[in-house]
């Protein structure tokens, strides 16, 4: 027997569900490689700790 033939019908709560499932995965997968990518080249979002002269100078 095909597969089809068992798998005939997908309503469209479950087919939407599937579509929001593969939508999410791809995109949370995307940001996952640019992220590492980014670690790679050196990159990063944060910015460095810019340490300023305090008041302790003034004394």
């Amino acid at each position: 027997m095909n597969m089809l033939h068992l798998v005939g019908y997908i309503d469209a709560g479950t087919g939407s569900y599937l579509l929001a499932a593969i939508a999410s995965g791809a995109a949370g997968t995307w940001f996952y490689i640019r992220s590492k990518f980014a670690k790679l080249r050196g990159r990063s979002d944060q910015d460095p700790v810019v340490e300023t002269e305090s008041a302790t100078n003034d004394a």
